[in-house]
């Protein structure tokens, strides 16, 4: 299932970070730094599978070269301690194929970092038979010169705190549209397990394997798998109690659906029977209860020889004309 992950760091050159580097591990490109002469090869990651670079309308042809933008990065910012880029890693939902997540990328990029005046450098990473796919999404600190030669100052309030949650929030507004426009019900939420109100602690980040962390790396599967397991007992509780209070519902409403047909049944018997005379037929002076609608009908319905006669007796009554009793004779 589609699940929310987004983390922000901030590249800096006192953490031994490098923009040159960075940019060729994330596209899976070989890049020169011309400040150091170092060579970065990374030609051999097999996970990259989409790159693209996006800017702001009207940006200079040089920013759309990998390594002509993050070599100006890395001279333009001359201080130990600069900071040299923004990466924003984002999960997708494996769900979307590749054109959709994609798409996908390129709205959230475009909406919350380009129309800022932010330069966006996209990779997409997905490794086969995984359903580990994530982008790298990383960003420039300083608006592009007017000129078109370089960049100017740096832009402070992209580095305002409020402006991660916003990118958060955002990202699981855009993911959530991108499942429903593909006709998946699925949906992923940025908020906490505590701000959703929710017991179950949350899983966490699993990571790369590497010879060097896989004991580590074992450890977070199986934590995972843990709180997996309990949320999904979880949720399984929760559907046999509603399961429990919709039995309990049908069988109140059947009992009282029971209760009210009884009810029916004898205010029509009492109702049919009252007015009505006795009938008394002609041979035994046999009492016949009143014939009434409710009565012809469950007769007609069952036909036995004693409804037929009942009928017929009934209908002669009604239909012959009676004969005048003979005059006596004094």
């Amino acid at each position: 299932m589609a699940i929310f992950h987004s983390s922000t760091t901030v590249f800096t050159r006192s953490k031994g970070h490098h923009a040159v580097m960075a940019a060729a591990y994330r596209s899976g490109s070989r890049l020169t730094c011309t400040r150091t002469g170092l060579v970065f090869n990374f030609t051999r990651k097999r996970e990259v599978v989409y790159t693209s670079i996006v800017a702001p309308e009207g940006s200079p042809d040089w920013v759309y070269d990998r390594s002509k933008l993050w070599n100006t990065v890395e001279n333009v910012e001359t201080r130990k301690n600069s900071q040299l880029g923004r990466q924003v890693e984002v999960a997708l939902p494996h769900e979307l194929n590749r054109d959709q997540q994609i798409q996908l990328l390129h709205g959230y990029v475009q909406e919350q970092f380009v129309s800022q005046g932010m330069v966006a450098d996209i990779a997409l990473h997905h490794k086969n038979n995984e359903k580990n796919v994530h982008s790298h999404i990383t960003l420039t600190l300083r608006e592009l010169a007017k000129d078109g030669s370089g960049f100017g100052a740096k832009n402070r309030s992209w580095n305002d705190p409020a402006n991660v949650e916003r990118w958060r929030a955002a990202w699981s507004k855009h993911c959530n549209e991108a499942l429903a426009d593909a006709g998946h019900s699925e949906r992923i939420d940025h908020r906490s397990h505590a701000e959703r109100g929710i017991e179950t602690p949350p899983t966490i980040h699993v990571g790369r394997k590497t010879p060097h962390n896989a004991e580590a790396h074992a450890d977070r599967l199986a934590y995972n798998a843990l709180i997996q397991a309990t949320a999904e007992l979880q949720r399984i509780k929760a559907n046999i109690q509603h399961i429990d209070s919709q039995i309990i519902d049908l069988t109140t409403t059947l009992t009282q659906a029971l209760a009210e047909r009884d009810r029916n049944q004898s205010d029509i018997k009492t109702k049919s029977q009252a007015g009505v005379p006795p009938i008394w037929t002609q041979a035994g002076q046999q009492f016949i209860p009143p014939v009434t609608a409710a009565s012809l009908l469950m007769a007609a319905k069952r036909r036995t020889p004693l409804t037929r006669r009942l009928l017929e007796t009934h209908a002669n009554d009604c239909t012959t004309p009676k004969e005048p009793p003979p005059c006596s004779n004094f």
